[in-house]
């Protein structure tokens, strides 16, 4: 029996979608939940998976744009898995060595590399491209990888995007090709290459170009505003430490700083309801629940899942829930129910390293905390004006100010301070 492998829905505005890249080759057997393409969408990326086993063939090309429900390829579901040949043991192609060295995936024989001369290195590099996936091809450019030196381990010897992601983790980094040495005479020497040939065009993706769209809808549509204090975490950096020994032998996973500021989040949303609010047309819409949207960062772009109900759960739950999201927005199982609804977002650049910065409202919320990196810095404390070291980190609130006055994003950000220097309030509930 022949099944039919469709474009899932993955909400109700959502009508198309372009099929990245295929998992797996036309024509090979596949189990089920075996994943077998990548979805992307102006919202949300997505890998779907097969529902049964057999043999595929594949009725769409990488790149190709499809509507949802429309088929994408057709499972024979009474096809079997070919056996290995007798006195064969079935196993995956193995990568030749490293020159000088064991392991790795890239080969130093000059047998099994073709040389790329440099006349002749940017039209074959050309032709190379053409034939890989556009996922291989984003990393081929993106890493400077030579395509030729790269083993591939799929179907006909076909570059998948783990062999070229293997090639980067072991080293093979380098200039694709060599451009022709310069001409005699003139300043510089001879022909100049093109801005074509010095520069890589790949096309946005349907994520991108929605974070893009999104990004600017918010500058126009809103009166965007930051302002900005400090937070000293030696009470939170102290709580960790004595607690998360017995926490994650209880819970099974580690106590992170974020459970705290979402904590610390809710109670100031409560103490300032203006934040917890929107604007729809001419009228104020308040919030009376607490669905906090904790940004997550992809290869493919920043989503934002949204913890549903923050306000009841626990720290350990809390820090469940922000694993659970981030490792779904890696795997792309992520969902559009996951990224809706949410109240007030929290953005941590502080784990790439940011001091300081001004994020941009997430609509129709109107306003978004971001948290910066932990720096050790001089501060001057109790009543006897001492000054000491404390690891200090700068908070930035962006808000709407049609909705959010001055006095009011002060006060939501120095409730926030209050309870991370504090923590024991949170943790006490009180």
């Amino acid at each position: 029996m022949r099944i039919t492998v469709k474009v899932p829905a993955v909400g109700e505005s959502i009508s198309e979608g372009i099929l990245a890249e295929w998992k797996v080759s036309d024509g090979a057997f596949v189990k089920a939940d075996d994943a077998l393409f990548e979805l992307e969408t102006d919202k949300v990326s997505m890998t779907v998976t097969a529902e049964k086993a057999g043999r595929i063939s594949l009725s769409a090309k990488p790149g190709d744009t499809v509507l949802i429900g429309s088929s994408v390829a057709t499972i024979d579901t009474d096809a079997v898995a070919a056996p290995a040949p007798v006195g064969q043991v079935s196993k995956p192609v193995a990568s030749p060595p490293l020159a000088g060295g064991a392991g790795g995936g890239v080969s130093s024989s000059s047998s099994e590399i073709p040389a790329l001369s440099p006349t002749a290195g940017i039209e074959s590099l050309k032709a190379n491209l053409n034939d890989l996936a556009p996922s291989v091809r984003r990393i081929v450019a993106e890493e400077q990888l030579n395509p030729a030196l790269i083993v591939g381990t799929g179907k006909g010897g076909r570059i998948t995007k783990e062999d070229a992601l293997k090639a980067v983790s072991v080293g093979q980094v380098s200039k694709p090709v060599s451009l022709p040495p310069p001409l005699a005479g003139g300043a510089g020497g001879g022909v100049k290459p093109s801005i074509a040939e010095r520069t890589t065009r790949r096309p946005m993706s349907s994520l991108r170009h929605r974070i893009a769209e999104r990004m600017v809808e918010s500058q126009h549509n809103s009166a965007t505003l930051s302002t900005f204090n400090e937070v000293d975490m030696s009470a939170v950096m102290t709580a960790r430490a004595h607690l998360q020994e017995p926490f994650q032998a209880k819970y099974g996973i580690k106590l992170g700083f974020m459970s705290f500021f979402v904590k610390a989040t809710v109670e100031a949303l409560k103490a300032v309801p203006a934040v917890n609010a929107r604007i729809d047309g001419d009228s104020i819409v308040e919030n009376h629940f607490y669905d906090i949207g904790v940004a997550v960062s992809t290869e493919r772009g920043l989503v934002v899942p949204v913890i549903r109900d923050a306000d009841q759960l626990g720290f350990a739950e809390l820090e469940a829930a922000i694993a659970r999201y981030a490792e779904k927005a890696r795997n792309r199982t992520i969902t559009l129910d996951d990224l809706q609804g949410g109240v007030f977002t929290i953005s941590n650049g502080g784990v790439f390293g940011s001091m300081l910065s001004t994020p941009i409202l997430n609509p129709p919320q109107p306003g978004i905390l971001g948290l910066h990196g932990v720096k050790k810095r001089p501060v001057v404390v109790g009543d006897s004006d001492q000054i000491v070291v404390r690891p200090m980190m700068y908070l930035a609130l962006s808000y709407d100010h049609r909705l959010i006055d001055g006095r009011e994003s002060v006060a939501f950000l120095k409730k926030i301070v209050e309870c991370i220097e504090q923590p024991e309030r949170l943790m006490m509930g009180v």
